[in-house]
């Protein structure tokens, strides 16, 4: 049986804001950067990458539309489900008491997540524009887990912070 939970709407507050900002400025310059360099790039170019980060395949430069506009998928699929907390799963029962902070917790992580995957999908593409230029020979391997590690702690904190907020 379904969880009568408490429904409304919750403001976004300014830290939300700030977090889409940054996503819509790095999936805007994702894009715009693309087109910049477009004519800079040779038709084929790697598109996969071995366990080391060196390249193991080869593609048309078209290939490297889809990262973005991934990304840009997986931002308006994000942005919208936040807009449905009471729909979300929590590890204990949602009341009208704790109701305003849990959903309010569970906006922010979902935003803190979409920025950290639109920032590391749009390192992914910067570099794979590199690589196609001749710029880089490698994904660097040390950023990635940085920016990975960040994704998992931020699970990781937000995931206590609900319990927390019990």
């Amino acid at each position: 049986m379904l969880e009568k939970r408490p429904v409304f709407i919750i403001s976004k507050t300014i830290t939300e804001k700030i977090l889409d900002g940054v996503s819509i400025l790095v999936i805007l310059c994702t894009f715009g950067y693309l087109a910049y360099v477009w004519t800079l790039i040779p038709e084929r170019i790697p598109i996969h990458f071995n366990g080391q980060g060196k390249e193991d395949g080869w593609g048309n430069k078209f290939s490297l539309f889809l990262l973005p506009v991934i990304t840009l998928i997986l931002y308006i699929g994000l942005t919208v489900l936040s807009k449905y907390p009471h729909t979300f799963n929590y590890p204990y029962k949602i009341t009208n008491e704790n109701a305003t902070w849990q959903y309010g917790n569970a906006r922010l992580f979902m935003n803190c997540l979409k920025m950290l995957i639109v920032v590391l999908f749009g390192y992914v593409e910067w570099t794979l524009i590199q690589i196609a230029r001749g710029n880089s020979v490698a994904l660097n391997i040390w950023i990635f887990s940085i920016v990975l590690l960040l994704i998992l702690g931020t699970v990781i904190f937000f995931f206590i912070r609900s319990i927390k907020l019990k």
